[in-house]
């Protein structure tokens, strides 16, 4: 069987709400110096509908805007944005990101960004969590992919520092602050206060959390905003599409108000609502003491009411088991898997390829240069319709889709030179090229290929459905 996408997602758009994403996508093209023209009646009424041809000033993805312009902010997308129905405050938005950072910067953030994602995927995050309005959407974006390189440099700091690194780290005593820093990040991993075991009902990767671990005074607050990104960066490999999100429970058994900290807390919910929209499927909170009722009035008035809306109370394994087969359900919250999380350590060598700076920018060249060539086939696709041309959206939408592929496979070629392994590699969860085992130790390499397969399957049918749309 076929799998499926849910409505408003990759494969299952309606007319409209693909016309809010080729909408979005000329946008980033007008921010890319190539700019369909008249791309402003995509989805708007009462514009001229002639087609006219795409002038491309420049594709590159390693330039950035005019050599005559002082700004990072192109001079005319101001009256753009406007023609959209952007609001003032949406345009300072937009020019504040843009002004913090350069239009090349935006362009990489977007590849890095996306990983093995469908870049559409990506954009669809925003827009669903904006409700489709493609302003706010792309507000929205910019804001998360400045936050992502100002603010966290996520891909440096996170991505490409290794708990293998943190380890070196905790044992140079002659850097006694960094030293510190570096082992309370692995005590968060070696105590198990998170882990990633099995999926639900929907297909989606569990998270768990047991907050009894957590005390607020064995680390920093910096130290545990990296673990929250690690566990996320690291989570996110994991999502095999159609899945496009995850099912995070908060064990609450033996918490107490000792195990209680704001800032991290807020911190996870800004991820999720601002930073990795639509990220979050469900959230169960398991075994909550009577204690905790104060403390959700609180958290609550924090979370957007589609977050409030994935929250859902279980107190037994019953409960759990409306999300969760018994089977993938681990036995310390009544279920049949006899998994216990045991923290495995790095290792010396685990981290080689990432010393091969060669190979590394051969593959980021070729990452940026497939790029290009997204943003172009993006442009011809949308020349394409604005043609209505039914071959020639075809034509296009199928080469778009091979482009794709092409920008998945090379993410996973890229891997091992740009992000540290973690205990979900050592332990084989994630493997080589991708392949995703979500109970390595029981599994054979035929059911991890089939896992491969049905993401295949899945593209495949992607692809149909638009050729054929």
């Amino acid at each position: 069987m076929s799998p499926t996408s849910a409505p408003g997602y990759v494969g299952n758009l309606s007319a409209d709400q693909e016309a809010k994403l080729r909408q979005l996508w000329s946008i980033i093209l007008k921010l890319n110096e190539i700019s369909p023209p008249g791309f402003q009646d995509v989805t708007l009424e009462n514009q001229q509908d002639k087609p006219q041809p795409v002038h491309r000033r420049s594709s590159s993805l390693t330039k950035t805007v005019s050599n005559t312009s002082n700004s990072n902010y192109p001079s005319d997308l101001n009256d753009i944005l406007l023609g959209l129905g952007v609001n003032s405050s949406e345009l300072k938005t937009i020019r504040d990101c843009l002004n913090r950072t350069s239009i090349e910067e935006i362009r990489r953030s977007l590849l890095s960004t996306a990983k093995q994602d469908h870049p559409d995927a990506l954009l669809l995050r925003f827009i669903r969590a904006r409700k489709w309005d493609i302003s706010k959407a792309l507000a929205m974006m910019l804001e998360a992919l400045v936050w992502r390189v100002k603010e966290q440099h996520v891909d440096e700091k996170v991505v490409a520092n290794s708990e293998l690194q943190a380890l070196k780290e905790s044992q140079n005593k002659s850097k006694a602050q960094e030293a510190k820093a570096a082992d309370t990040f692995l005590a968060q991993m070696r105590m198990g206060k998170c882990y990633v075991r099995g999926t639900d009902r929907a297909g989606r990767p569990i998270g768990i959390v047991k907050a009894r671990l957590h005390n607020p005074k064995a680390q920093s607050e910096e130290v545990i905003k990296r673990y929250i990104l690690h566990v996320i960066e690291s989570t996110r490999l994991l999502l095999v599409p159609p899945v496009e999100s995850v099912n995070i429970i908060f064990d609450m058994t033996g918490f107490s108000l000792s195990n209680m900290e704001y800032a991290p807390v807020k911190f996870l919910i800004d991820c999720f609502q601002a930073n990795y929209p639509e990220s979050l499927g469900v959230m169960l909170i398991h075994n909550a003491p009577w204690v905790f009722s104060g403390i959700w009035k609180i958290i609550k008035g924090w979370m957007d009411p589609v977050i409030v809306s994935k929250v859902d109370f279980t107190y037994t394994a019953k409960d759990l088991e409306k999300h969760i087969a018994p089977d993938q359900l681990v036995k310390e919250l009544g279920g049949q898997d006899q998994y216990e999380y045991e923290f495995v350590e790095p290792a010396d060598g685990e981290n080689e390829k990432m010393a091969d700076v060669t190979t590394r920018d051969a593959l980021l060249a070729e990452r940026e240069k497939i790029g290009e060539e997204l943003l172009k086939a993006t442009a011809d696709w949308i020349d394409a319709v604005k043609e209505k041309d039914s071959d020639k959206i075809s034509s296009a939408k199928q080469r778009r889709d091979q482009v794709i592929e092409n920008m998945r496979l090379n993410y996973w070629k890229l891997d091992p030179y740009v992000r540290g392994r973690g205990h979900l590699d050592r332990v084989g969860v994630i493997r080589e090229g991708g392949k995703i085992s979500f109970h390595p130790e029981s599994e054979s390499e035929t059911e991890v290929q089939e896992t491969k397969a049905l993401e295949v399957e899945h593209i495949e049918s992607t692809q149909s459905q638009t050729v054929n749309a």
